[in-house]
Parts: structure tokens; C-alpha cells; sequence
């Protein structure tokens, strides 16, 4: 008979563990939204310099994200090939609006901290409709939580430490409700 204190076999304690890894894994790419937004916030805030160049690259960054988000929810075949077409196409429509607001402040009459928040503005919002799209709750979440930092880096001058400690609250409770569900499901298990 064995005991009931004994530690489990060792393969055992293994495949629990790697479904943690692959839990956090799986939230990584909202994770990795929120801290594009943050950095371009704070970035926006504290430095005062240009930022289209940042929000520019990291646009396709993000609509990667969202499209890997996509990809991991449909089952393989045409749907996943029309999901990323239409993604590409919305994401595309976004760089594309990026690019005419910074083609348009040529004269430079838009301060650079504004033409910053109007390129975080359309972030939140190709964020917000990919959610919505891909009716992935998360993504919402994540672009309403970007579309909030625009009027906190607006009304505030020093918004970059404040938007920082939220973003940093933020990935804190999501790593704290993954290894609580974790927790669970290996006391469970």
C-alpha cells in the first residue's frame, strides 16, 4: 500500500507544470498590448519627443498579437485564413490612418505629446474592434484600458508614473488570477 503523504512520481508533477507555463503563455499577448501602451505612454509623457515612430512599429506588433489571439481561438481551415485577411485589413486601415495624421502635422502645428495621444487614441481603437471581432473579451479589455490613458496622459502633466503603476497593477492581478487558477486546478487535479 502506499502512502498517503508520499510525494507523487515525479513524471507526474511535470505535465501540471508545464500547464502553467502554457496558461501564462496564453495570456502573453495581452500582457504585451498593455505594455505597448504603457511604454508609449510613458514614453510620450516624460519624454516630449516624437512618438510616431513608436506607435508606426508597433502597430503591426500588436496586430500580430491580436491575430495570434485569433489564431489560437478558431479551429484550423478558411477560418482562420479569412480571420487574419480581415485583421490585415483592419490593422492596415489603422497604420494607414497613423500615417495620414503624421503626414498631415507636417507644419508641425500638433504638439508632439498630442499627435502622440491621437496615435495611442487609434491603437485603443484597432485593439478594441479586433476584440470584438475575434469576440475575444481580453482584447476589449485591453483597449479600453489604452483608450483611458489617453485622457490621463492629456489632463495629467506627470501621467507616465501613474499609467505605469495601473499597467503594472494590471499584469500583476492577471499574474496573480493565472497562478491562483493553477493553484486550483492542481489541487483539483
Amino acid at each position: 500500500m502506499s502512502d498517503a503523504n508520499s510525494s507523487p512520481p515525479e513524471g507526474v508533477a511535470e505535465p501540471k507544470r508545464s500547464r502553467v507555463w502554457i496558461g501564462l503563455l496564453a495570456e502573453a499577448p495581452y500582457f504585451a498590448i498593455v505594455i505597448i501602451g504603457v511604454v508609449g505612454v510613458c514614453w510620450t509623457s516624460l519624454f516630449r519627443t516624437p512618438t510616431a515612430t513608436y506607435w508606426v512599429v508597433m502597430t503591426p506588433i500588436t496586430a500580430l498579437l491580436c491575430i495570434a489571439v485569433g489564431w489560437r481561438n478558431l479551429p484550423q481551415g478558411r477560418g482562420r485564413l479569412e480571420m487574419v485577411a480581415i485583421q490585415f485589413g483592419q490593422w492596415a486601415a489603422i497604420l494607414a490612418a497613423m500615417y495620414l495624421i503624421y503626414v498631415s502635422n507636417v507644419r508641425g502645428l500638433v504638439t508632439s505629446p498630442a499627435l502622440g495621444s491621437m496615435l495611442l487614441t487609434l491603437l485603443a481603437l484597432g485593439v478594441f474592434v479586433a476584440g470584438l471581432d475575434l469576440r475575444a473579451w481580453k482584447l476589449c479589455v485591453a483597449g479600453v484600458f489604452l483608450a483611458i490613458a489617453v485622457p490621463l496622459v492629456t489632463w495629467f502633466e506627470q501621467a507616465a508614473l501613474f499609467l505605469f503603476l495601473i499597467g503594472a497593477v494590471l499584469i500583476m492581478l492577471g499574474v496573480l488570477l493565472w497562478w491562483g487558477r493553477a493553484k486550483l486546478s492542481a489541487d483539483r487535479g
